[in-house]
């Protein structure tokens, strides 16, 4: 190469350099879509929200909540897949559209590991099995006593097929041995709705909507999923703590955008969730939702979906979790 073609080289290096700081520089110029995969109330959509809130704040433009419900996400998946990478459409969702559905879907019209950029994970929380006031067993270990001497009359509700709460049951039936039917609705709010109706027993959700039931006798804690009790019912059990030896799962939420999306807007979103997740005020509003900040870079976030999708594979290999 001589020296001119090195110049001119270097040249169009340079604008193109300049004008992705251009492109950085002047997003968001209009409202940005955020993709809420779940029907307003459920615990995906209040994580969705605060998100859109907080951006709001941090970039002087709109982002706007569009719910997109629907087979168990897939529909918000499936739209997000199909936006222009342009940082004016995003979603954040628990992890059944992001990462689950690769594996308990069997015609997904998208592939999360290709068609959506990582943003970044917002928080965890352990799922919460719950029982209806009328329920049969009020712990798990009286869960699964029932379950051994009434096979295949124990249904435990979830937001939806592929969703933690699902996966999470499958592997209490899996490790224990008993029999669980699970019956997928859409969304939290109508299970929540049936479960303090009495119109299904048990229940394994993100838990913040079921905290204040809880507390006012309305229905039951039964089991956390994860390592430690939920600060705001301690008396609540774990999982194993009640049996299971080494049982801890937890849900996670998250942002991701199109396939493509530039890496600078990316870093905006990634670091303003960041900087948010960091603030006292943030912190409290979590806790009491049950869940816990938990923000990672882009990169990281490619290995919570791919962890996610590997730990499900052998559920539905096993025929535990069937794929619709």
């Amino acid at each position: 190469m001589n020296r001119r073609e090195f110049i001119v080289l270097g040249g169009t290096a340079a604008v193109l350099a300049s004008s992705k700081i251009a492109l950085a520089d002047k997003w968001p110029s209009k409202s940005v879509m955020v993709i809420s995969a779940y029907p307003p109330g459920g615990t995906s959509d209040i994580v969705a929200r605060l998100v859109a809130d907080l951006l709001t704040a941090k970039f002087g433009q709109q982002f706007v909540i569009a719910n997109v419900a629907g087979a168990a996400g897939a529909l918000a998946g499936g739209k997000l897949a199909r936006s222009a990478p342009d940082g004016y459409t995003i979603l954040v969702s628990g992890s059944a559209p992001i990462a689950a559905n690769k594996v308990v879907q069997a015609n997904l019209a998208y592939d999360p590991q290709i068609d959506f950029t990582p943003i970044t994970v917002v928080a965890e929380s352990p799922a919460l099995l719950t029982a209806s006031a009328n329920a049969p067993a009020k712990s798990l270990q009286e869960l699964i006593s029932y379950a051994k001497a009434n096979p295949g009359k124990v249904n435990i509700g979830n937001p939806g097929a592929g969703t933690k709460g699902h996966i999470c049951a499958a592997i209490i039936g899996l490790q224990t041995g008993v029999e669980i039917n699970h019956i997928p609705y859409k969304g939290s709010p109508p299970l929540l709705a049936d479960l303090l109706g009495g119109h299904i027993d048990f229940a394994i959700d993100a838990p913040s909507n079921y905290l204040p039931h809880i507390k006012g006798g309305k229905i039951h804690g039964v089991a956390v999923t994860s390592a430690k009790r939920i600060g705001e019912i301690p008396e609540v059990q774990t999982v194993a703590e009640q049996g299971l030896d080494g049982y801890n799962q937890a849900l996670w939420f998250g942002a991701v955008g199109p396939k493509g999306m530039s890496p600078e807007i990316v870093t905006a979103i990634h670091q303003a969730i960041k900087e948010w997740s960091e603030t006292p005020a943030a912190k409290e509003k979590l806790t009491s939702l049950g869940l816990t900040p938990v923000v990672n870079s882009p990169e990281e976030m490619r290995g919570s979906i791919e962890r996610e999708i590997e730990s499900i594979r052998p559920l539905v290999e096993a025929g535990l979790v069937q794929p619709s």
